[in-house]
């Protein structure tokens, strides 16, 4: 005899999942966190300075705004961020000739290459759960959760953080680019 739970979305195996996908997803991106934060435990950065310098190398001259944009975060905490990776001497701030008032940041020459080592990491990350999760099983999760980003985004169309870290992304078919979050 059938439930009708076998066709429900809220059903995972057969049962009624316990909680929904915002918890679960909740989660999951926390434990994705500490499992990242313990491969960069070596190089002395927390997710977040991994994921700026990683930005700050592949957009050398932008502002704490525009960065704070692409990594779906707000400018004040991007600045403290910054101002962390700039007293441990990866990056720096130059002045703007054309504007007084922007320090647009660079990356030093310490920064580049720890910039390198986490984009090398982050992608051995990605391999590593590719092969767990089986390549069908992978794919599916990050065709699901760019299907996410553009329902939230239809129904929160004034949210700037959501369409910014859409616009980051690179088509379905291809992968979710990688801004040091493992």
């Amino acid at each position: 005899m059938t439930t009708g739970h076998e066709t429900d979305p809220a059903t995972v195996r057969g049962e009624l999942a316990p909680h929904g996908l915002g918890y679960l997803l909740g989660i999951a991106q926390r434990a994705r966190r500490r499992a990242w934060e313990a491969e960069l435990a070596d190089l002395g950065l927390t997710a977040p300075q991994a994921a700026l310098l990683r930005l700050i190398a592949a957009q050398p001259g932008s502002g704490v705004r525009r960065l704070a944009r692409e990594l779906g975060t707000d400018p004040m905490n991007t600045q403290r961020i910054s101002e962390t990776l700039i007293a441990a001497g990866l990056c720096e701030t130059r002045r703007d000739a054309g504007d007084a008032r922007r320090r647009p940041l660079h990356p030093t020459g310490r920064g580049w290459e720890l910039a390198d080592v986490v984009a090398r990491r982050a992608a051995d990350s990605e391999q590593q759960l590719a092969a767990a999760l089986g390549a069908s099983a992978y794919h599916t999760l990050v065709a699901g959760l760019h299907d996410l980003l553009d329902h939230d985004q239809d129904h929160a169309p004034d949210d700037r953080v959501l369409r910014a870290a859409r616009a980051r992304l690179v088509p379905k078919a291809g992968k979710a680019q990688q801004l040091g979050t493992g």
